[in-house]
């Protein structure tokens, strides 16, 4: 498959040799995966503030970056799950980056941002990306409407997760514990866990995150159950699962060097057991369990990062247990930074940032740097690049804040990551199916382009479904002078794809036929489909954030505004009510000119008909000509050589610059009737004439007539031009969403975001030092994508603002090994 060869180009290379065919290699070449994580600036704003983000996209299996999928969308949603933007980033020579504005929020507090590709709704939405925000107004009053970060847990849940599955008496088993508030998130625990004789036998206390674990032997016979108390003294009774001596269960030991693994079972093991181990579809071990072995040991140094799963298998391939098991390999390439400037106010600063793979060679990749005033942004919480791409994109369900799993390899820590991957399992693929042959296939395709779709019928007395795969449906984006075709089933559906376009563009479809338009046909397309992506449980508030609130909202009365609008970079239209003098050769080349009003004045319908009203132009046998010569048409500067041949209508052809699609109005005639009421041209002549002839008049903004020696610009030499200019923007908007035909369709799907540069002011001169503009900016520095050299060597440069110089510096990144370029640090003056 091609988007197989898109993700996994080096997969067989990673397998180790077995007793048993890697079932990894068929699954992943059917359905690669990929994984996303989201770099941002920071994690809090104050409304007026600009989030400016870059997705990071790798193979799942790894890690290498990827851009199969064309978009990444990003959406930003409040803590009651309401959607507040989303944007659709376009892959950018393989770098997703984008911004999302803060302006004009009604609530604040708690928000969600989410990022997921529309084929990773193949794994589902446990596995999109998603992150904590905070956006705080800048002065609290009456009508802020607050997203209240206070919780309110009236009661709570705990659920156990013996180790491998299942209890078996006579043995000593790890149980996990969850325990999770009415309101969906974590809570804090601690309790003991008793006999039904009402027999102590041992104690429980979350650890991280609601979660736990405890270790006893279960007895023949007893069944047992565990009493929690809740923070604020509320006491609930849970059952923990009953014992399964028939079951064949996995128990691992762990040390910092390596793990144990055993099978228990109450009976004894059935023959043609089989153990596997693999680390994101990376077969580590697969091979037949042997009996006389009381267990195996696995070397960490040996196996990759990350999570491994092992499994048991039976003799058909089916799961006995599972145990999941945490491995700190060599992910990580080696980051370097050096600063080198001054950190006074207004003065520039360097970077020097190296980085090597766990080889010793010079990365190769790019990273995303964000730097940050450490007075008033806080620390951020929502975990690293290291976090999600070996942890949290891992496992379904939330994990809160994972980066504290992996801020120190002390023994709660250990313990507490070993409780979470107890108690949240890997489901990426169906490993047993996988084993049996069984390949499961993506529902939805990889996204390569835009699309859009939709349906036809026939209406009044063609109201009937045959033969609807005679016509096709034609489309034109009029302000990109883009257009194209697709063929209509005999549903009547269609589908036009392989392009690509900003947001708020305007299509134009209406279905056609060689031999005339579809009579009385409806249009209906289909409304852009996104999946339930939910929101994150509700993080409790700290007073932590309060000096970096008041600071933030200090800076802004430094600057003395809020609306941070000023620093994107985007696409500007300027209009002016002065008519200038244009420069452009074909209007100042025109022998004449009819502006929009004259135009207007004319009341012509089509070019066409506009063109034969011009002095000298004669339309004869179906042929055009200025005082007995040829006549050519130039669009917006650029000569139209598409031609049509004109039978009952305008035909469109592929491959055009533009076509006929739309005739406005209630006025619906072709460009063959009206050369017949013209010009007594025979109903059965077809005439070959430029598709921008059957325009209408509404898209038009200015025409020119240019003859004698000014055309040898073009390479034309006799007869004239016939120069077109269309409507731009707003304008040209507008006079497409004006009185459509009914087998007009106007459509706006989401398109990609047009790119916008963060702003930053540089210092180069005295001058500009000595400005009196005040710089208080609480994000100094942001860049999406900076690249190494192949040296692994890259240099970036900005400036320090009015503030004392405190700064954290965030780079994430992902090298082209597969490899994470990951480093925080703290930058202040010495």
């Amino acid at each position: 498959m091609v988007c197989a060869a898109l993700f996994l180009t080096a997969y067989r290379s990673t397998a180790q040799p077995s007793l048993y065919a890697n079932p990894f290699i068929e699954q992943i070449e059917h359905y690669p995966q990929e994984k996303l994580h989201v770099s941002t600036d920071k994690d809090s704003y104050i409304a007026g503030d600009t989030i400016w983000l870059r997705a990071h996209c790798a193979d799942a299996a790894t890690h290498r970056p990827v851009a199969a999928s064309r978009y990444v969308y990003v959406e930003l949603r409040d803590d009651r799950g309401s959607l507040v933007r989303r944007i659709k980033l376009l892959s950018r020579d393989s770098v997703y980056s984008g911004y999302l504005p803060t302006q004009s929020l009604e609530r604040f507090g708690d928000y969600s941002l989410t990022a997921y590709t529309l084929y990773m709704r193949n794994p589902g939405p446990e596995y999109f990306f998603k992150k904590p925000l905070t956006i705080r107004p800048y002065r609290e009053s009456r009508r802020t409407q607050r997203n209240t970060s206070v919780r309110k847990v009236s009661d709570f849940d705990v659920s156990f997760f013996p180790e491998g599955g299942y209890l078996i008496d006579g043995y000593d088993c790890c149980v996990a514990f969850k325990a999770l508030g009415d309101d969906g998130g974590s809570v804090e625990v601690a309790g003991v866990v008793k006999n039904d004789r009402e027999e102590v036998v041992d104690t429980l206390r979350t650890l991280h995150g609601g979660m736990g674990s405890l270790r006893f032997t279960a007895h023949t016979g007893e069944r047992y159950y565990a009493e929690c108390t809740m923070e604020g003294g509320k006491t609930e009774r849970f059952d923990l699962p009953a014992s399964n001596n028939l079951a064949c269960v996995l128990r691992v030991l762990q040390t910092e060097r390596d793990f144990t693994v055993m099978v228990q079972s109450g009976r004894p093991l059935p023959k043609g057991l089989r153990l596997l181990v693999h680390c994101r579809g990376n077969l580590c071990y697969f091979r037949e369990w042997n009996d006389d072995l009381p267990s195996l040991i696995f070397k960490r140094d040996k196996l990759p990062g990350g999570v491994l799963q092992i499994l048991l298998l039976d003799k058909a391939g089916n799961a006995l247990s599972e145990r999941l098991v945490f491995n700190r390999g060599e992910e990580l390439a080696t980051t370097d930074m050096q600063v080198r400037g001054s950190l006074k106010q207004r003065t520039k600063v360097t970077l020097a940032v190296s980085a090597t793979d766990p080889d010793g060679g010079p990365a190769a990749g790019d990273f995303s740097i964000a730097v940050t005033d450490r007075a008033a942004v806080p620390s951020a919480m929502s975990g690293s690049i290291y976090s999600t791409l070996l942890l949290t994109s891992e496992l379904r369900g939330t994990i809160e804040t994972p980066d504290w799993y992996f801020e120190g390899r002390d023994a709660a820590r250990v313990a507490a990551l070993d409780a979470l991957l107890l108690t949240q399992g890997w489901r990426r693929y169906d490993v047993p199916a996988a084993v049996r042959g069984e390949y499961a296939t993506p529902a939805y395709p990889l996204e390569v382009g835009q699309e859009i779709a939709g349906r036809i019928n026939k209406g009044g007395l063609w109201n009937r479904k045959k033969k609807l795969d005679r016509y096709e449906m034609r489309m034109i984006a009029p302000r990109w002078h883009y257009s194209l075709q697709a063929p209509i089933d005999k549903e009547g559906r269609f589908a036009l794809n392989g392009f690509d376009f900003p947001d708020s563009t305007l299509y134009v479809l209406r279905p056609a036929a060689a031999k005339g338009l579809l009579p009385e046909a409806t249009v209906k397309v289909a409304r852009d489909s996104f999946p339930e992506v939910g929101t994150l449980p509700r993080v409790p508030e700290t007073d932590a954030a309060s000096p970096y609130l008041a600071q933030a909202r200090h800076y802004i009365e430094q600057r003395g505004q809020t609306d941070m609008r000023n620093i994107l970079i985007d696409t500007v239209y300027v209009t002016h009510h002065k008519r200038l003098e244009s420069t452009r050769p074909e209007h100042r080349l025109a022998a004449h000119t009819w502006d929009m009003q004259q135009i207007k004045e004319m009341g012509a319908y089509s070019i066409m008909e506009f063109v034969q009203r011009m002095p000298g132009m004669n339309f004869i046998g179906g042929r055009l000509s200025y005082h007995g010569a040829n006549v050519s048409f130039m669009i917006d500067g650029v000569l139209d050589n598409t031609t049509t041949p004109h039978s009952a209508d305008a035909d469109f052809q592929a491959g055009s610059t533009i076509g006929q699609l739309i005739v406005t109005g209630t006025k619906k005639k072709s460009m063959t009737e009206i050369a017949l009421e013209r010009g007594g041209l025979e109903p059965d002549k077809n005439l070959t004439m430029p598709i921008c002839t059957t325009w209408p008049m509404e898209w038009i903004s200015r025409i020119d007539l240019i003859a004698g020696g000014n055309m040898f610009l073009w390479g034309v030499f006799d007869g004239a031009i016939v120069s077109i200019t269309t409507k731009t923007g707003d304008e040209l908007d507008q006079a497409l969403a004006v009185a459509p035909a009914i087998d007009v369709s106007i459509a706006s799907p989401l398109g990609y975001q047009t790119p916008a540069e963060f702003y930053a002011p540089a210092y180069a001169t005295e001058k500009a030092r000595r400005s009196m503009a005040p710089d208080y900016r609480t994000t100094l520095y942001w860049n999406p994508s900076v690249e190494f050299d192949e040296t692994g060597r890259a240099t970036v440069e900005f400036y320090t603002s009015d503030a004392p110089a405190d700064y954290d510096i965030s780079i994430e990144g992902v090298t082209q090994t597969g490899k994470i370029v990951q480093r925080r640090q703290r930058l202040r003056p010495e």
